[in-house]
């Protein structure tokens, strides 16, 4: 099943499997990350599509940024490029931030 290209929270809650992925910059990641799953910085993401096959194919790839624009471009990048379970995370981790979830600092 294709996933849609972008997911709200709840959606993300729900999902028994997800590798999320940071696309923001190094400096923005050093503020604060979501998780330490994988980061790919958007500049770097042509050079390494294999690494999002590889993550997809074991779980759902949601893609995250700062606001959700980045996530979202790069998810209809990947999605061009013939991947279907990849998806950016509405809101970005501003969203999750707002919603009172936990950061930490990045690595």
């Amino acid at each position: 099943m294709t996933m849609p290209l972008e997911i709200d929270l709840p959606t993300y809650d729900a999902m028994s499997d997800a590798i999320l992925v940071d696309c923001r910059t190094p400096e923005e990641r050093a503020d604060a990350a979501i998780s330490d799953h994988a980061f790919v910085p958007m500049d770097e993401a042509s050079a390494r599509i294999e690494d999002f096959r590889t993550w997809e194919e074991k779980a759902t790839v949601v893609i995250y940024c700062r606001s959700g624009r980045r996530s979202f471009n790069l998810t209809v990048a990947l999605r061009e490029a013939g991947m279907e379970n990849v998806c950016s995370l509405a809101g970005g981790i501003q969203g999750w931030m707002s919603d009172g979830r936990e950061v930490h600092p990045g690595s």
